[in-house]
């Protein structure tokens, strides 16, 4: 396939793709960084890559050179890679990380989602985080967006789904999106929020907040337990950074207060009692194995 370079012949069963990209839309890296750790934690491996010569202008994103244990160098260049694995009981994943091309965006659409079909992609599911007004010392927020009405009904019982209502520039993943719902095909996108004030930093919290909802909704069951230790170190870092400077700690306190008083008001009841998100979930399970089967069919 143009612009795609495959390992060997893809399976045709790799339902459902998750989708990473680095840069602009990946604050704290926490984006790149669920993706990496549900592909190591699944067992994925490489399935086929794309040729960054006609996407990247190499002044921005570098390869990189690098030393062998027998000395020599080996020259890397810039990886958008796709990998594929079949949890046990469960359908094919396919998954892709990134950073972001830098030109011919619309070639680079085209190719990626040709070759998602090619290995039997029908949903896409869309990691992603942005800078936000949000303190460190708080839980993560994380809100979600989706194309069909049965993933939305679980994403509202979850207290996440937000009608999609930004204007202005867009990356990659918009993109993306918009020419796969036009191909027919149904994404969902999860987008956390980590703190302004730490643009450089990894942040495990967004990590793991996402690697959470991605595995709820695809009924994974990822190890997590590294993410407490990691957070808590993460966490002490920042107070340390923050109680150094009287006005950043001022600022870290205002934030808190406007999160809390945000959070109160989520908590009120949903109209008409309590949504089982469970019974959500096997509805919508169900919903897409029709679909699938419908598809089969014709």
């Amino acid at each position: 396939m143009d612009h795609v370079q495959f390992d060997r012949e893809p399976p045709t069963d790799l339902t459902t793709l998750v989708i990473a990209f680095g840069g602009w839309i990946d604050a704290g890296r926490a984006a790149t960084g669920a993706l990496k750790h549900l592909a190591r934690e699944l067992g994925a491996t490489r399935l086929a890559r794309i040729d960054p010569e006609e996407f990247f202008v190499f002044t921005q994103e570098r390869p990189e050179v690098r030393l062998r244990p027998d000395g020599d160098r080996d020259l890397i260049w810039p990886r958008s890679e796709f990998s594929a694995c079949h949890p046990q009981g469960r359908e094919g994943l396919l998954l892709f990380a990134g950073p972001e091309p830098h030109q011919r965006w619309r070639t680079y659409t085209k190719a990626f989602l040709d070759a998602a079909e090619r290995c039997g992609v029908k949903r896409i599911v869309s990691l992603g985080a942005l800078l936000a007004g949000a303190p460190h010392t708080r839980p993560v927020r994380v809100t979600a967006r989706c194309t069909d009405t049965g993933t939305r009904s679980v994403l509202e019982a979850w207290g996440i789904y937000r009608r999609p209502t930004y204007e202005g520039p867009t990356g990659i993943s918009s993109v993306l999106l918009d020419a796969a719902e036009k191909r027919g095909l149904q994404h969902v996108g999860f987008m956390g929020q980590a703190p302004h004030y730490l643009q450089d930093a990894e942040n495990p919290a967004a990590i793991e907040s996402l690697v959470t909802y991605t595995a709820r909704l695809l009924n994974l069951s990822p190890d997590m337990s590294s993410f407490a230790e990691a957070i808590q170190e993460f966490r002490s870092q920042c107070d340390q950074a923050v109680a150094r400077d009287r006005s950043t700690r001022e600022h870290v306190r205002k934030l808190e207060q406007e999160y809390d008083a945000e959070a109160a008001e989520e908590r009120q009841p949903l109209p008409g009692g309590e949504v089982d998100s469970d019974k959500l979930m096997q509805e919508l399970q169900e919903f897409l194995r029709k679909q699938r089967e419908g598809g089969a069919q014709s």
